[in-house]
């Protein structure tokens, strides 16, 4: 018997043990304001910076640029979940140029739908953002919100979204 609890004790902690190295817990920023502005945000240090600093994403009002200066690169996944991406993809990374954005603007091209009728600006449900920063980190970022406090027809400018590093 006391064999039979040592060996469930153990494979209970082995279990216990393979899913926390592969939990993913993630950062969200609530309210990163972009609206009249351009706001610096570092992956690395979970929060806005000066222009001046390491800085991955700039957010302008919809529209989101990599630090291609820093040769931050990154891609769009689709059809996809948060949660579902757990690995790195090998491929598909790209920075951005003069002439052609990474992450593009405009309703449907991006990570965000407008809709005419409601003048509603909303995420597009399965689009991941890839990001590989000048230190070779990869994340995940899924933007949730463009509205302060994440609420419709509120202020718009307003960044909600989660990130966290890929292995």
């Amino acid at each position: 018997m006391k064999f039979i609890i040592k060996t469930l004790s153990i494979l209970s902690l082995i279990i216990f043990t393979g899913q926390a190295i592969f939990a993913q817990t993630a950062k969200t920023e609530k309210n990163l304001d972009a609206k009249s502005k351009t706001t610096f945000y570092s992956l690395t240090e979970g929060k806005p910076v000066k222009e001046s600093e390491n800085w991955d994403l700039a957010f302008n009002n919809t529209t989101i640029k990599l630090n291609s200066k820093h040769k931050v690169a990154g891609q769009i996944l689709s059809n996809t979940s948060f949660d579902k991406v757990v690995k790195v993809p090998e491929s598909g990374y790209k920075e951005d140029t003069q002439s052609t954005s990474v992450i593009p603007t405009g309703s449907g091209k991006g990570w965000y739908n407008y809709d005419m009728a409601s003048h509603a600006l909303t995420p597009i449900e399965g689009k991941i953002i890839l990001i590989r920063n000048a230190a070779g980190k990869h994340y995940k970022l899924e933007v949730l919100s463009y509205y302060f406090d994440e609420q419709d027809y509120n202020e718009t400018g307003f960044y909600t979204f989660r990130y966290t590093a890929l292995k």
